[in-house]
């Protein structure tokens, strides 16, 4: 019954994997980083449709990954190449989703495993637009910042951690920002801080920070050694601040103790 139910929970990761790619594709439309001449503002095209010859798609061919494959990778109107980004996007949520399930760091109430979900697919569309414009879009952060306000006012006795963390998280960043001009981190990195704050506390914020800078420094240094990148090349921070903020998340307090025992 437990591995039905972790198919069910991975198959629905899949479904939201395919939602993250259309938010993330709307995304860019509207803030015009890329263009397409068939978004009108009509019924039927608010539906489904090619990306390249604004056919509108058929249910079969927005199945999670299984189009992607059957299809080989191209539309079937069109015959062009689709984003390898898309299977991609779609497993690693299915993964996400039942490694949520597994560690259950939702709570115990069914509202919270919803609000849990939602956070994770918000966080992975966070990282993935971030990661191909460079971008983390506003209305993104600000949800993620409602929700984890509206969990803070609930723990009252928590408060004043908490606003101190937002405080150090924020503030850090906003310096960061300001030393380098906007050019070693972003206002969005800064935004994202906020609900880092609000929503891990301390002392999960300083593993969240430790690993999100560890991460983003090795990913660095290996773009440099394969010459990807040099040393003033910008690289998008927020994956790496989403990363730490999953594993502080949902494994910040047996890190903690584990760090206490070794003091």
């Amino acid at each position: 019954m437990d591995i039905i139910f972790y198919v069910i929970v991975f198959v629905l990761g899949l479904c939201f994997g395919s939602f993250v790619n259309m938010l993330v594709y709307r995304t860019a439309l509207r803030y015009n980083l890329t263009k397409s001449q068939f978004l009108i503002s009509n019924d039927k095209k608010k539906r489904s449709f090619c990306d390249y010859c604004g056919k509108q798609l058929k249910w079969y061919e927005n199945v999670p990954v299984i189009s992607w494959l059957v299809l080989k990778g191209k539309t079937k109107c069109c015959h062009k190449k689709l984003p390898i980004s898309y299977p991609i996007v779609e497993l690693l949520m299915g993964v996400i989703f039942v490694v949520f399930y597994f560690v259950g760091a939702y709570g115990n109430t069914p509202v919270q495993l919803i609000l849990g979900f939602l956070i994770v697919v918000l966080l992975a569309f966070s990282a993935v637009f971030d990661w191909k414009y460079m971008i983390l879009p506003d209305f993104s952060t600000i949800i993620l910042i409602i929700i984890a306000f509206l969990g803070v006012i609930f723990d009252e006795s928590n408060i004043i951690p908490y606003l101190l963390s937002v405080l150090i998280s924020a503030g850090f960043l906003l310096i960061l920002n300001l030393i380098t001009k906007g050019k070693g981190m972003g206002m969005g990195d800064v935004k994202f801080a906020l609900f880092m704050g609000l929503f891990l506390g301390y002392p999960k914020i300083i593993i969240a920070f430790y690993v999100a800078f560890i991460v983003g420094a090795i990913y660095g240094i290996i773009l440099m050694i394969f010459k990807k990148a040099k040393k003033k090349s910008q690289v998008p921070f927020g994956p790496f601040l989403i990363l730490g903020t999953i594993i502080a998340w949902w494994w910040g307090e047996k890190i903690v103790e584990l760090i206490k025992l070794r003091l």
